[in-house]
């Protein structure tokens, strides 16, 4: 019973790493709605600091600027390991459109969401004949004889969104351990561009998902360094909170500790009914909450000004443009530092820049283009 339920914490692990595509909204009220010493993006930018600044503008560079060298390679298969979680399902289609761009084939592989339908799919990329495998997050402790046996043939494995470094099997990782520390420090830096010394923060987060771990150390420590008088607290919860008693958590350990005004809660979904739980146990909105990522019921928090006011968001439809554009160098033996560089575009996104509501949306706008021109095939 024990080995299946850390299983199943896996698999809750990828489907988090992987998160939901950000969706959002905006308004020209936010500032009516805002919680007291609110600021809209473009206020809160020109008073931050400069690294903070940056993190407010959204981005228009994929990160990229050495071209392809050599011509596109041909007649190439890509596995696509795919978990059945809508947040999954929607990475297949900037990755199709990538494959179909330099004319490849795409095979999805539905890896379910249990420890045996994942190890299952990746069962299948080994008795298939793939050129390359992709993968979204997903422990390597759950396939790791499939994933030795594709190294052993040549076959690159590409990750993303993971605690596991491109190491042991893996060709390459994107969005990994560092980049997760590297949003706590951007969350942190915003915390205290906004609240000054007078910050007294909690990371909630779980013990379940490695990443939120990376992302709570990167935002104590930039809190820390930036304001020694600071205090930033940590409250593990478990998993299996997530999605249930949660927000009555969350809103139990503020009652208990009324001086906390700044809350890092791990990703977008333990951000889902918190609002209706502090209003509730009467949280005053002077507490201000920030995460990673966005969902539509998440972004109308953030516009209506109801405790979330920002989040690191996800590079995920460039990252899976990226991850052709490493293929692309591998198969050519072309150097493929600049596909694995930590040069994804990062935005920390408020209320007053959230794009859409109803749609998806990538950090930036034209990166379909900019991997085309750079692959010569604008």
């Amino acid at each position: 019973m024990e080995r299946n339920i850390r299983g199943r914490l896996a698999v809750m692990a990828a489907v988090l790493a992987v998160g939901m595509p950000l969706s959002a909204c905006g308004s020209d009220a936010e500032d009516d709605a805002a919680p007291a010493g609110a600021k809209t993006a473009a206020t809160a930018a020109s008073q931050a600091s400069p690294e903070t600044a940056r993190a407010l503008q959204r981005p228009t560079s994929i990160g990229i600027d050495v071209p392809l060298r050599g011509p596109i390679a041909r007649d190439k298969t890509i596995y696509w390991i795919q978990c059945s979680s809508p947040a999954c399902v929607a990475l297949t289609t900037p990755l199709k459109a990538a494959t179909e761009a330099v004319g490849w084939r795409l095979r999805v592989v539905n890896a379910g969401l249990t420890p045996e339908s994942v190890k299952a799919a990746w069962h299948q990329a080994v008795q298939g004949d793939p050129d390359a495998v992709v993968g979204s997050g997903f422990s390597r402790a759950l396939y790791e004889p499939e994933l030795k046996a594709l190294a052993d043939r040549g076959v690159p494995v590409l990750n993303m969104m993971t605690a596991d470094p491109p190491e042991n099997g893996y060709a390459a990782t994107q969005n990994y351990g560092p980049d997760f520390v590297a949003a706590g420090e951007r969350l942190g830096a915003y915390v205290l561009d906004r609240g000054g010394d007078d910050v007294n923060a909690v990371s909630v987060t779980t013990s379940a998902f490695a990443n939120l771990g990376f992302v709570a150390r990167g935002f104590k420590d930039a809190i820390e360094a930036g304001c020694p008088s600071c205090k930033v607290a940590d409250e593990l919860v478990p998993a299996t909170s997530i999605g249930n008693e949660l927000p009555t958590r969350i809103a139990t350990y503020l009652q208990a500790h009324p001086d906390v005004n700044w809350v890092y809660v791990g990703f977008t979904d333990m951000m889902v009914g918190v609002p209706a739980a502090l209003a509730s146990a009467g949280i005053s909105k002077d507490v201000r909450f920030v995460t990673l990522d966005s969902l539509p019921t998440t972004a109308q928090y953030m516009k209506d000004g109801n405790y979330l006011v920002a989040a690191a968001a996800s590079a995920k439809p460039e990252i899976m443009w990226r991850h052709v554009d490493f293929l692309l160098r591998h198969f050519n033996r072309e150097s493929t530092r600049p596909s694995t560089a930590h040069t994804l575009p990062i935005w920390t996104v408020t209320a007053d820049a959230l794009p859409s509501t109803t749609e998806t949306f990538p950090l930036v706008e034209d990166y379909e283009q900019q991997y085309r021109k750079l692959w010569g095939i604008d």
